[in-house]
């Protein structure tokens, strides 16, 4: 998918409702992320300030809350595509220092800069891992971490399947879409694994983590799904977010209400060399 296209749907679409996290999947993966961190004793008390970048920063919301449970001062940095979303993140950190860019060009900022904890969550949609595991190897200092949180091919196997019955397709115009054709997420833990240990890392935890969703309509499908940022690119290349009465009608009558779940790896790993 073009730069563009993603940088306009966080900004336009996504930034102003990220926050309210229909269904909690997004806090709820977060606060698993950040038990882990606590467990491994990287946010224990410090003479010296955690320095922490957050590669996807969105609206600020992990470096928040590592900031809420008080354990450790945190020195801040972030970097994210969405101007608007970083706009959110400034306002919920002031210390904050952010960049706006790709996170494919991560190289490109904070110069001279090392780190302690490097964040990427629920970034390999759209940066594939096998990109992204080199160049944060390369800024995290020796024995530093990385959190990674992503959702897999896996996730959301009820809609999946929903969108391969005939008349739905034929309400969205005949079309079908292959998961790869608009995302890169991870097929799963075996491969995000192998890909970390290939890049001098050691997985020192993983979690696999599967949060229910249910849908009682088109329209909370449509906060979740379009307006949460979770399948927006799926969404307009469908057309949903156009889709007329009639056709919202039908799918209230042929898909909800849907329950449905996600499949989301919360990874912690440490440079080895």
């Amino acid at each position: 998918m073009k730069t563009q296209t993603i940088q306009r749907q966080y900004d336009d679409v996504i930034a102003a409702h990220y926050d309210l996290d229909p269904q909690g999947v997004v806090g709820d993966s977060l606060r698993r992320a950040a038990a882990q961190l606590e467990k491994h004793g990287i946010l224990a008390p410090a003479e010296l300030p955690l320095r922490v970048l957050d590669v996807g920063l969105g609206t600020g919301r992990f470096l928040a809350l590592l900031q809420e449970r008080g354990l450790r001062e945190l020195e801040p940095f972030g970097l994210d595509l969405s101007r608007k979303m970083v706009e959110i993140a400034r306002r919920r950190i002031p210390n904050l220092a952010a960049d706006i860019d790709d996170a494919a060009r991560l190289e490109a900022h904070f110069p001279g800069q090392s780190f302690e904890l490097i964040c990427t969550h629920f970034l390999t949609g759209f940066v594939p891992l096998s990109v992204l595991a080199p160049k944060i190897h390369h800024r995290l200092r020796q024995g530093g971490y990385w959190s990674f949180v992503g959702g897999t091919k896996a996730g959301f196997p009820a809609l999946r399947a929903k969108a391969e019955n005939k008349m739905l397709r034929w309400l969205v115009g005949g079309q079908t879409l292959a998961v790869d054709d608009l995302v890169c997420n991870p097929a799963g833990r075996e491969e995000i694994v192998p890909i970390l240990e290939a890049h001098g890392f050691a997985v020192r935890e993983c979690e696999t983590f599967e949060p229910p969703v249910r849908f009682a309509n088109f329209k909370a499908f449509m906060d979740f799904a379009y307006r949460g940022g979770w399948l927006t690119p799926f969404v307009e290349a469908l057309g949903l977010h156009q889709a007329s009465p009639a056709v919202r009608l039908m799918l209230n009558a042929l898909v909800f209400p849907l329950t449905d779940h996600h499949n989301i790896e919360i990874v912690l790993a440490q440079k080895l060399k």
